[in-house]
């Protein structure tokens, strides 16, 4: 993770200088993804009551935007699944108090055939530190392809 946040740092020579707590900010951030897959498993909606900004907007894979009013909405129709999770390929772009988190997620799923699949999104969440937190101001999640058998 670390060669990834110094890689983004090398690259990009008009955004702030890498400080040493931006591996915490990633570690912390990571935390927070993990938090917000297990509030999605539990339908853990005042999680998500506390993480994301009241401006909050994410886009999904098909151009449809979704608000924070619009996804609290949704409560009453969550159900709760099993599905194990996990989020690697973490990049951090950091600009101050605005944290910029892209990676992959991996969701182990049963598909019709009952067989356990993995299924992967890319997304990239923005998130803004407000009273000594961060919370999510916007994010975008893009499924990657299953390739197909030969």
């Amino acid at each position: 993770m670390l060669i990834a946040v110094a890689t983004l740092a090398a690259q990009s020579p008009t955004r702030t200088a890498q400080a040493p707590s931006d591996s915490a900010v990633l570690v912390e951030l990571l935390r927070i993804e993990a938090e917000i897959a297990r509030a999605n498993r539990e339908c853990d909606y005042n999680y998500f009551r506390q993480i994301e900004a009241d401006e909050f907007n994410f886009t999904d894979a098909n151009g449809g935007v979704t608000t924070k009013a619009e996804d609290l909405a949704t409560e009453k129709d969550c159900r709760k699944t099993d599905y194990p999770s996990t989020v690697d390929e973490p990049r951090l772009l950091r600009y101050g108090d605005v944290a910029i988190l892209n990676a992959r997620n991996n969701v182990s799923v049963k598909n019709s055939a009952g067989q356990t699949v993995i299924r992967r999104n890319r997304f990239t969440d923005v998130f803004v530190k407000r009273q000594n937190r961060w919370v999510l101001v916007s994010g975008h999640s893009s499924r990657i392809p299953e390739p197909r058998a030969p």
